[in-house]
Protein backbone atom coordinates (compact mmCIF):
# COMPACT_ATOMS: atom_id res chain seq x y z
CA UNK A 1 0.00 0.00 0.00
CA UNK A 2 0.73 3.54 -0.68
CA UNK A 3 1.45 5.49 2.53
CA UNK A 4 -0.71 9.12 1.55
CA UNK A 5 -0.01 11.90 4.16
CA UNK A 6 -3.06 13.87 5.45
CA UNK A 7 -3.08 17.39 7.08
CA UNK A 8 -5.67 18.80 9.78
CA UNK A 9 -6.68 22.35 8.46
CA UNK A 10 -8.04 24.69 11.19
CA UNK A 11 -9.78 27.38 10.19
CA UNK A 12 -10.90 30.07 12.50
CA UNK A 13 -12.07 33.59 13.17
CA UNK A 14 -11.09 35.19 16.63
CA UNK A 15 -14.74 36.23 16.61
CA UNK A 16 -15.77 32.67 16.73
CA UNK A 17 -13.16 31.62 19.15
CA UNK A 18 -13.99 34.19 21.68
CA UNK A 19 -17.28 33.28 21.42
CA UNK A 20 -16.42 29.94 22.45
CA UNK A 21 -14.05 31.59 25.38
CA UNK A 22 -10.70 31.75 23.46
CA UNK A 23 -8.40 34.21 22.93
CA UNK A 24 -6.13 34.56 19.72
CA UNK A 25 -2.63 35.76 20.12
CA UNK A 26 -1.80 38.70 18.40
CA UNK A 27 0.83 37.08 16.19
CA UNK A 28 -0.26 36.75 12.56
CA UNK A 29 -0.20 33.89 10.59
CA UNK A 30 2.18 33.40 7.34
CA UNK A 31 0.54 33.06 4.39
CA UNK A 32 0.65 28.99 3.32
CA UNK A 33 3.06 28.60 0.38
CA UNK A 34 0.23 25.83 -0.60
CA UNK A 35 -2.32 28.40 -1.08
CA UNK A 36 -3.19 27.36 -4.94
CA UNK A 37 -2.70 23.74 -4.23
CA UNK A 38 -5.76 22.19 -5.17
CA UNK A 39 -7.23 18.66 -3.17
CA UNK A 40 -10.03 16.95 -4.90
CA UNK A 41 -12.78 15.50 -1.78
CA UNK A 42 -15.22 12.98 -2.37
CA UNK A 43 -18.09 12.35 -0.58
CA UNK A 44 -20.88 9.82 -1.46
CA UNK A 45 -18.85 9.22 -4.87
CA UNK A 46 -19.47 13.03 -5.52
CA UNK A 47 -15.75 14.80 -6.25
CA UNK A 48 -15.58 18.09 -5.08
CA UNK A 49 -12.18 20.62 -5.82
CA UNK A 50 -11.12 22.43 -2.87
CA UNK A 51 -8.07 24.72 -1.96
CA UNK A 52 -7.61 23.65 1.55
CA UNK A 53 -4.07 26.20 2.41
CA UNK A 54 -5.89 28.97 0.65
CA UNK A 55 -5.61 32.23 2.65
CA UNK A 56 -9.23 32.32 4.00
CA UNK A 57 -12.45 31.59 6.24
CA UNK A 58 -13.62 28.43 3.71
CA UNK A 59 -11.43 25.41 2.40
CA UNK A 60 -13.72 24.68 -0.51
CA UNK A 61 -16.07 22.34 0.95
CA UNK A 62 -19.08 21.92 4.16
CA UNK A 63 -18.50 18.74 5.62
CA UNK A 64 -21.23 19.48 7.87
CA UNK A 65 -24.23 19.31 5.18
CA UNK A 66 -23.13 15.64 3.93
CA UNK A 67 -26.64 14.24 6.01
CA UNK A 68 -28.48 17.33 4.22
CA UNK A 69 -27.26 16.80 0.65
CA UNK A 70 -28.33 12.63 1.10
CA UNK A 71 -31.58 13.75 2.50
CA UNK A 72 -31.89 16.50 -0.66
CA UNK A 73 -30.84 13.77 -3.41
CA UNK A 74 -33.45 10.92 -2.19
CA UNK A 75 -36.30 13.04 -2.82
CA UNK A 76 -35.18 14.75 -6.51
CA UNK A 77 -35.54 11.64 -8.59
CA UNK A 78 -37.59 12.58 -12.32
CA UNK A 79 -37.66 16.23 -10.78
CA UNK A 80 -36.05 19.76 -11.79
CA UNK A 81 -34.18 21.39 -8.33
CA UNK A 82 -33.08 24.62 -7.72
CA UNK A 83 -30.09 24.79 -5.29
CA UNK A 84 -29.62 28.50 -4.31
CA UNK A 85 -26.70 30.00 -2.85
CA UNK A 86 -24.93 27.12 -3.98
CA UNK A 87 -21.56 27.67 -3.94
CA UNK A 88 -19.56 24.69 -4.96
CA UNK A 89 -22.41 22.96 -6.22
CA UNK A 90 -22.87 20.50 -3.76
CA UNK A 91 -27.31 19.87 -3.45
CA UNK A 92 -27.17 20.22 -7.18
CA UNK A 93 -24.60 17.52 -8.07
CA UNK A 94 -26.03 15.24 -5.48
CA UNK A 95 -29.85 15.81 -6.72
CA UNK A 96 -28.88 15.01 -10.39
CA UNK A 97 -25.52 12.34 -9.59
CA UNK A 98 -27.49 10.22 -6.79
CA UNK A 99 -31.07 11.21 -6.91
CA UNK A 100 -31.59 11.14 -10.71
CA UNK A 101 -32.99 15.00 -10.86
CA UNK A 102 -33.76 15.39 -14.59
CA UNK A 103 -31.91 18.62 -14.29
CA UNK A 104 -30.33 21.47 -11.36
CA UNK A 105 -29.74 24.94 -11.34
CA UNK A 106 -27.34 26.58 -9.28
CA UNK A 107 -27.28 30.27 -7.94
CA UNK A 108 -24.87 32.05 -6.18
CA UNK A 109 -23.79 35.53 -5.67
CA UNK A 110 -20.24 34.99 -6.14
CA UNK A 111 -18.75 34.87 -9.73
CA UNK A 112 -15.98 32.21 -7.68
CA UNK A 113 -18.60 30.15 -6.77
CA UNK A 114 -20.49 29.76 -10.13
CA UNK A 115 -16.76 28.51 -11.04
CA UNK A 116 -16.16 26.20 -8.43
CA UNK A 117 -19.78 24.52 -8.97
CA UNK A 118 -19.25 24.58 -12.78
CA UNK A 119 -15.83 22.83 -12.22
CA UNK A 120 -17.26 20.21 -9.92
CA UNK A 121 -19.78 18.99 -12.40
CA UNK A 122 -17.31 18.73 -14.87
CA UNK A 123 -15.02 16.71 -12.62
CA UNK A 124 -17.89 14.58 -12.23
CA UNK A 125 -19.44 14.19 -15.78
CA UNK A 126 -22.92 16.30 -15.38
CA UNK A 127 -22.37 19.37 -16.93
CA UNK A 128 -25.03 17.95 -19.36
CA UNK A 129 -27.71 18.11 -16.33
CA UNK A 130 -26.59 20.96 -14.49
CA UNK A 131 -26.26 24.71 -14.55
CA UNK A 132 -24.42 27.60 -12.84
CA UNK A 133 -25.64 31.27 -12.26
CA UNK A 134 -24.48 34.60 -10.73
CA UNK A 135 -27.23 36.38 -9.28
CA UNK A 136 -28.40 37.94 -6.07
CA UNK A 137 -31.14 35.27 -4.39
CA UNK A 138 -32.52 37.63 -2.15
Amino acid sequence: HEEVQFDVIWRNTPSRLKQDGFEMGEEKQEADPRSDVEVTAMESGVRYHTFPYADGQKTGFYCDQRENRRMVAELCAGKRVLDLCCYNGGFALNAVMRGSALSATGVDSSQDAVDAATKNAELNGCSAKTTFVRDDVA
